[in-house]
Parts: structure tokens; sequence; C-alpha cells
């Protein structure tokens, strides 16, 4: 039987996997050839660096199945690469109760593979869905925040109703998380769901046959009529079909792109970029992640970081720049809050520059703090005990953390990377606080992503993301306020005052802000990289021959 689910801390360390992944082009989209022009028919193969572990996206929280799944299932927002968000299965909608109650005008053409119609009572079967006990949501659940019920109001009409003003919810509605499946797949039961063999959606591509460990293939929507005004085609797919590769050693994923065994490629690592650009048949596209950027996430409530002067000493004593510079090969972006500069009206541009490499200051402050000793290996001690961070890693660490640890060590703090491949462990030693950092980054296309990470109900524990143990009122305070206006302004001021908190009390280090990658035949048009920089196979199409 196919696994149900992975524990949702094992899913988001295994973020880590993927930190060499980035890329030093940012056109979002395939260089077309001159004089070509679109055409219909043709398949194009496409190579992952993962395999969902769960593919039914209202249960998995990983990113890799909400890209596997879009062409699939169609959403009732769209969100443009740019950031913005128009109809989808949704005409339209509008807000009343100070933003509690969101009421959908759907389309009333929308057909799912099955046969079945979209309509309200569909939509109320996946809110169901996505907040049943029995469904074990790790993500989608929590894109609802305060969701009260979801009420048909007309064949075509459904109101979704919240708690409270919840402004994040529109884009939230345009993630696969919150995708629309048939209501009878839903019938099927959490384990054909997560096997991905139940997979019914009304979107340009079905799901095809399905090999666990090798690839999918997906088979054009022949009826598909409803695609989002900005999508960049419209009508079918102009693909017959395509397949997915799971190929997840870097080498192989780029060997089988340069020999024409794959069309396109992901997660080209950094150090391929360039051979990979001198081949004149092949290019990279890439394009920087919205979102939560690859962060250390400091415990405020450890032993050891409870000290603010020992959190600001390991935050001052990592030379960034360089680090990046080196690991990346000058292809890398060093972050400066929490959040990405791709997070639309989010990102707080102040922070740039002004917390520093300072391993003179991060000196002095260990000297404060006690940690005056030094041990045989130049590590600082205090009371004969070594200062020792501890940092669990599921699986294996990247090649950036180990860079870090090495650095570190210039400035007498050692950095336990204690990896471990048993989830179950993994979990217990964050629900229970037993660690000091955690490096993680989380990609979506809003600034609530900080909600996951600060507000003080989103323990691990409780399912949440708040690794730094944050528990402010006036952080929560500017949090709520934010989720409750729905101007982009406010919203962007109320972030600002929470990334700029994080810094000064050193409950964060942001390393360096994720990129995609993504390698490509020169044969291959169209296939452009969303907001959340994963390749949409709708409007993509391959030259004849």
């Amino acid at each position: 039987m196919h696994p149900r689910r992975t524990p949702r801390r094992a899913v988001l360390l295994s973020v880590l996997l993927l930190a060499a992944v980035t890329a030093c082009s940012s056109d979002g989209g395939s260089a077309p050839a001159a004089q070509a022009k679109p055409r219909s028919g043709g398949s194009l193969t496409y190579a992952a660096q993962q395999e969902p572990d769960c593919w039914d996206p209202h249960t998995s929280a990983q990113d890799v199945t909400a890209f596997v799944q879009r062409p699939v299932f169609d959403s009732l927002v769209y969100q443009t690469p740019e950031g913005e968000l128009e109809p989808w299965l949704a005409k339209s909608w509008k807000t009343s109760e100070g933003g509690r109650t969101y009421t959908f005008d759907l389309r009333e053409d929308v057909t799912f593979h099955d046969g079945e119609h979209l309509d309200a009572a569909a939509v109320k079967a996946n809110f169901d869905h996505i907040t049943a006990k029995a469904t074990q949501s790790q993500y989608a659940a929590g894109l609802l925040g305060p969701y009260s019920r979801t009420t048909v109001k007309g064949k075509y009409e459904v109101e979704v109703r919240f708690s409270r003003p919840y402004a994040p919810f529109l884009q939230a509605a345009s993630t696969t998380y919150l995708g629309m499946a048939s209501p009878a797949s839903l019938k099927a039961g959490a384990d054909k769901l997560c096997a991905g063999t139940d997979s019914v959606g009304s979107g340009p591509f079905e799901a095809g046959a399905y090999t666990r460990g090798q690839k999918r293939g997906y088979t054009k929507n022949a009826a598909y009529a409803w695609a989002p005004k900005d999508a960049g085609h419209s009508g079918p797919a102009r693909l017959d079909s395509f397949t997915v590769r799971f190929l997840t050693e870097d080498a192989t994923r780029v060997g089988a792109l340069a020999s024409g065994q794959v069309d396109a490629a992901a997660a080209i690592p950094a150090n391929q970029i360039a051979t990979v650009r001198r081949n004149a048949r092949l290019d990279v596209v890439g394009k920087d992640v919205p979102g939560a950027v690859d962060t250390f996430y400091l415990n405020t409530r450890s032993p050891l970081f409870s000290d603010a002067r020992v959190r600001k000493a390991f935050q001052r004593s990592i030379d960034l720049d360089a680090l990046v510079k080196s690991v990346f090969q000058g292809t890398g972006t060093r972050a400066w809050s929490t959040l990405s500069p791709a997070t639309p009206h989010s990102y707080d541009s102040a922070l740039e520059k002004s917390w520093p490499y300072d391993r003179a200051l991060a000196g002095r402050l260990l000297d404060q703090a006690g940690w005056t000793g030094r041990d045989s290996e130049g590590y600082r001690t205090k009371n004969g005990k070594r200062l020792t961070v501890v940092a669990p890693v599921y699986g294996t660490a990247s090649v950036f953390s180990q860079a870090v640890q090495g650095d570190l060590k210039k400035a007498g703090i050692h950095l336990d990377l204690a990896a471990s491949t048993d989830a179950t462990a993994v979990s217990a030693q964050l629900d229970e606080g037993r660690y000091d950092v955690v490096e993680t980054s989380w990609a979506r296309g809003d600034g609530d992503i900080l909600s996951s990470f600060f507000l003080s109900t989103e323990s691990s524990a409780g399912g949440g993301h708040n690794f730094a143990r944050v528990a402010d009122p006036e952080v929560d305070a500017w949090l709520k306020k934010a989720q409750g206006t729905t101007d982009p302004d406010r919203r962007a001021e109320y972030y600002a005052q929470v990334q700029k908190w994080t810094i000064d009390r050193a409950a964060v280090v942001p390393a360096y802000v994720q990129k995609a990658s993504v390698g490509v035949n020169r044969k291959v048009h169209g296939l452009r990289l969303s907001l959340s920089a994963w390749p949409e196979f709708y409007g993509a199409w391959v030259e004849a021959g």
C-alpha cells in the first residue's frame, strides 16, 4: 500500500535537500527561436527532482505535489506570474461582513474529467474534504485559517465564511492545495487519493499512467475552455501529452537534458548552469521563489538561545555574502528578510544592509554572555561546556548548511547538524523544542506565510512552523491586522513590522533567496514559470521534428 502521509515536519525539513537549487536567469520563460510560431500537437518530457510522497494536494504539504497536480486541478482564483489575482473557476467574488464572508459566482461551463459538472455543491464538497479529520490535511486546512463553513447559496453561488476577517484567503484559493477535485473522486478514500490513482480534476490535462519511482503521464483535456485570462493561452492545451520523470540525482537529470532524453529539467545545480548554457540546444530559465527564504529560525526559548546576546552573536557571525557567493558560484542572492523580494506586496527592502556580518561584535557579545573559554578545537566554552548549537536535519545536510557550519567554527561556535532519517524522531525533537535552530524555507505567494512562522498559536506541536517559538502579543497583533485588511499597503506595513522585529530580536537569520532553475531545450516554447517558480505546461508547445 502506498504510504498515506509523511509527518509534516519531515516534509518541511526535506526542503533542505533542495538548498542548492538556484538560477541566474530571471525571464520566467524559455527563449523562443526566431520566426517560431505556436503549434498544437506533440509531447514533451520533463525531469523533476522529487516525487510526491502523497499525490492528494488536500493532504500533502509538499511543493512538488502542488506542481505535479496543477495541470489536473483548477482553482477558484488564479494568481498570475506577477502575483495579481483574477477569476478562474469563479467568474467573480464579493466580500461582506468586513472580510468574514466570500461569495463566489461560479462559471457554468466547467466539467470534471469524469463528466461531472462544477457547481456550488462541488465546491462545498472540496472544502468539506479539506477540513475533514480523515483527510489529515498537512497544509491546505491551514491555508483556510479561521475557516467556519461553506454554504451553497444557489446552483452556481457558494459562500465561504470565516470567524474573523481573513484577507489571505483569495491567494490561498489560487493554490493547488485548495484546487477543485471531482466530488465523486473524493469518495475514493485517502489511500487511493494519496497514491495518485484517483486524481480527477477539471484542468487542461488529465492524469495518465503512473509508475511509482519512475514517471507520470498526462493527456490533453480536449474539452478545456475555462482558462484564466492571463494564462498565456486559451482553449485546450497545445501539447497532446507530456510526461514527468522522477530523476532525483542532479547528474542524471542534467545528463538526460544534455542527451535529449528529456526536453526540460528541474533544479539545475549552480555549478552546472554555465555548462548547460554553453550547449547551443539548451537554455536555463529561472525565477526567485516567493514566500519564506532559506532561514535559520533560532529557538528563543532554548537554554542557549534564550540569551538574546548569543542569538545576536550567531546572527552576526556568519559571512552570508561570501558564503552565498561561494556556494552558488555567483548566481545566488543573499537574503536580508525572512520574506523573499518576490513575495507580492510584502517584502521590506528597508532591511537590506541593516544587519551586516560583524564577527567583532559577535565576539564581544559572546564575551558578555560568559562564553570566554576555548577548548582544544578552538570552540568557545562556558563553565567547561562547549558552545554547541543543535540543528535537527531530516535527511542529509545541504552543502550550504555545511558551509555555514565551517564559518561558525571560525567564531568559536559549533553548529551540530544533527542529521537523521527517522522522521518520527525529528518531529518529536521539534515538537518538544529540543533544538536551538531550524533551517528551512517555504514557498507561498503571499506575505501571510509570516503567520505560519511567527503567530504564537502556530507551534510545531500544533502543526505550525513557529520554530523560533516566538510568543509576542505585538507580533500576533500585526499579523492578525494584516489578515484583517484587504488594503495591500496596510498589509505591507504590518508585514514590515514583523520582519523588522524578527531581525532586531535575532529570532532569525535569513540566509539566501531560493531560486528555481529549469533547463530547457530550445525547441520547447511557452514553458513559463508561475509565481511560485514552477513550470506551467498549459501554454507550452514544441517545434515539429
